[in-house]
């Protein structure tokens, strides 16, 4: 164990690479300013996923001044590393039941992820202001949509996106104007429309925790039905090259999240597939490194 310990120490500091060369982008899941600092100590590469829910678990929405100030600590913290910021996915399991919403038969199934966001346009505008506000200093910033299931909801977003822009412009606040707009492969629609979606999307992050229970039908929750919450299942497997292979030949950057980001015994495999960037948490960093 202290030989494991020792090994990964040295490499913290080193290249991510294959024995052959290739070298593998390693990111962290963040959810908070802390996290970040943790995974750039690790030797992180930045941040693939950072989770914007935290600004909304004390059952109420952060004004435009609270989000910007917490987005322009995390990507102070990245010291320069890139940090891919998840818009709000305003679902039960990563809110919390103190967020305000209406009552529904099967939530996460409901209005949730983008779709919310869509169907309150305020809401969704004011966290647009503060991100693309945060990025005007450092430029590190990118966003990334969650529950996408077509391409006209990247679509709505970026339109909404560009319209913040203008507004912030014609105010004189500076802003980043060159910020990427990428998606959460994490549905069953948006991974068999990869294709469809690399066409207008900047970048992919596929999000394995829920892709792989909406492929299963399996609450990854759920401990009576846990032996069918299967990453290798044959279903997931093909999901997770196919949407690789659409974003090698679309050239659009191709990312892994969630658990099976940090499975030693997945990760060859998800590199055969082509992979070439993988964000896990802070503490698995050492180990998937």
């Amino acid at each position: 164990q202290r030989r494991h310990t020792l090994s990964q120490e040295r490499l913290r500091a080193a290249p991510c690479t294959t024995k052959d060369g290739t070298r593998i982008s390693l990111m962290a899941d963040c959810a908070s300013v802390e996290d970040v600092r943790t995974a750039v100590e690790a030797g992180a590469d930045g941040v693939g996923l950072l989770l914007s829910e935290y600004l909304l678990l004390a059952g109420r929405v952060n004004g435009e001044e609270e989000q910007y100030g917490f987005y322009a600590a995390c990507l102070a913290a990245a010291q320069g590393r890139p940090v891919t910021i998840c818009t709000f996915d305003v679902a039960p399991d990563k809110t919390g039941t103190e967020f305000p919403r209406e009552e529904e038969a099967n939530p996460a199934m409901g209005l949730c992820g983008v779709r919310y966001c869509l169907a309150h346009p305020d809401f969704f505008e004011t966290q647009l202001r503060a991100l693309l506000r945060a990025g005007a200093e450092r430029g590190n910033i990118r966003l990334m949509l969650p529950m996408v299931t077509g391409v006209q909801e990247l679509r709505a977003a970026r339109t909404m996106l560009e319209q913040e822009k203008q507004a912030l412009s014609a105010r004189g606040v500076a802003f980043d104007g060159a910020i990427s707009l990428g998606v959460m492969i994490e549905t069953p629609a948006a991974a068999v429309i990869a294709d469809l979606l690399a066409k207008e999307a900047d970048f992919f992050s596929i999000g394995t925790n829920d892709l792989v229970q909406y492929i299963l039908a399996a609450d990854r929750g759920n401990a009576d039905i846990a032996e069918l919450y299967a990453p290798c299942h044959p279903a997931v497997l093909r999901s997770i090259r196919d949407v690789i292979a659409a974003g090698r030949a679309a050239d659009v950057p191709v990312c892994m999240c969630g658990e099976a980001a940090a499975d030693p015994c997945l990760i060859p495999l998800w590199m055969a597939f082509g992979l070439d960037s993988f964000s896990a948490g802070p503490s698995a960093l050492p180990e998937v490194r």
